[in-house]
């Protein structure tokens, strides 16, 4: 009996982890959807990825728009599904031809921008924001195959972040932990 009470709670416990997971829209500077900071690389044309996470289900379609800082100015919106009404600066909408798998991050569109910048002195901590699509105030996605929406949350990425540090010693680090 106590080991299916046990299996039981651990079950419990898993499903409260799952659940607890943020489900957010990012953009990304590198195609592995890894990379959220970026320093300028000079007046050159880029490639970023804007992928959906943690939705834990599968995608009918999704919704946003992205702010963009002065660093960059917008070109186009490319490998976007079919069926899109929009575009990421004014707010765009979306809607997959085949359900798409929300367990793992989807990639809802690539963005095509030029740098205005080739060092960062003018551009610190340039936010690139993910925010609700102006037009309908929705940021998120439907779900499949009963098309409820699901908010989201939208992330902020950055052009030449800066890590705030201050001077210290080595016995004010100790200090902070106490014996």
């Amino acid at each position: 009996m106590r080991i299916a009470t046990l299996v039981v709670v651990a079950l419990m416990v898993t499903v409260v982890a799952v659940s607890a997971q943020t489900p957010y829209i990012a953009v990304y500077f590198n195609a592995g959807l890894s990379q959220e900071a970026k320093d300028c690389p000079g007046f050159v044309s880029d490639t970023w990825y804007v992928a959906a996470r943690n939705f834990n289900t599968f995608l009918s379609g999704a919704e946003f728009a992205i702010e963009y800082p002065l660093a960059v100015s917008w070109v186009a919106d490319t490998n976007k599904p079919g069926a899109t009404v929009g575009f990421t600066p004014t707010g765009i909408s979306m809607g997959f031809a085949l359900p798409q798998n929300g367990f793992s991050p989807v990639l809802l569109c690539n963005v095509v921008v030029m740098w205005n910048c080739d060092c960062c002195s003018n551009f610190l901590n340039s936010a690139v924001k993910v925010v609700a699509n102006p037009f309908t105030g929705f940021l998120g996605v439907t779900d499949y195959p009963l098309y409820h929406a699901i908010p989201g949350v939208g992330l902020t990425s950055f052009i030449c972040a800066t890590v705030p540090a201050e001077d210290t010693s080595w016995g004010q680090v100790k200090a902070l932990y106490g014996e």
